[in-house]
């Protein structure tokens, strides 16, 4: 599900499943990592984006109705911490271009990534937890990023807050006209070309410096965790049910 291109310096991920508004599978999450891995490799520069009219809803709720059945707890979390963490892990920038929703990992996505660029038309959201799961790293990092209210609004409540807002709240950089078409890529491409002329080592260093004033070695351990936790309540996985079956 995950579209890569190389174009010079610069590598192109799209979450590539219109059908489903790009929710990411537990294929996907795996795909994306590797994608990312390989754009820091052979880039400088990696520009996310989303097929058709969504960036990306977020994960595909069939795994998390699944969890403890079909799907492992620990499997899924830790390709979720793989996925969303990715972003900030590897050691070039990573631009979102949002064009549409980006709810759930979508949304977390786009916050673990270095710069952001949303059209005005794009909305945001957190559901994780009405639909029984909950947003591993908005919980660890987006607090930081755009107050701790600001961040339990999303998570407890789950309700969308439009690209102004996000912007405000620290969540993108910029916010361009969704009527122009080209709006969107020059901002883009803008942003790339500026930080690939940055020196790589530089650039390197920073991410690694600021990372390492938020990270910590038991992330990892807390995700499985969580989600373990999350896969034996019964109220949780029933309403991951009631939400497929709407």
């Amino acid at each position: 599900m995950i579209r890569y291109d190389l174009d010079g310096e610069v590598a192109t991920l799209t979450f590539d499943r219109p059908e489903k508004r790009n929710a990411l599978t537990l294929d996907g999450l795996r795909e994306f990592r590797e994608a990312l891995d390989r754009g820091a490799e052979e880039a400088r520069a990696v520009v996310l984006r989303g097929a058709g009219e969504a960036f990306c809803a977020g994960d595909d709720i069939a795994s998390v109705a699944g969890l403890g059945e079909e799907v492992a707890p620990a499997t899924l979390a830790t390709r979720l911490y793989d996925a969303l963490f990715g972003p900030e892990q590897v050691e070039v920038p990573v631009i979102a271009a949002v064009d549409g929703p980006a709810y759930g990992g979508g949304f977390e996505v786009v916050a673990a990534a270095d710069l952001a660029v949303a059209t005005a038309d794009a909305t945001f959201a957190l559901p994780e937890a009405t639909i029984g799961a909950y947003p591993p790293y908005a919980v660890a990092r987006v607090g930081e990023a755009c107050g701790r209210k600001r961040l339990l609004e999303l998570a407890l409540t789950g309700d969308p807050i439009d690209a102004e807002t996000a912007r405000s709240w620290g969540l993108c950089n910029r916010v361009v006209d969704a009527d122009d078409p080209d709006a969107l890529n020059d901002a883009v491409a803008g942003l790339t070309e500026s930080v690939c002329s940055v020196p790589a080592p530089s650039v390197a260093l920073v991410k690694r410096y600021v990372r390492a004033a938020t990270a910590d070695a038991d992330e990892r351990a807390r995700l499985v965790e969580g989600f373990s936790t999350v896969a034996d309540e019964p109220e949780c996985r029933a309403a991951a049910e009631r939400f497929l079956s709407e």
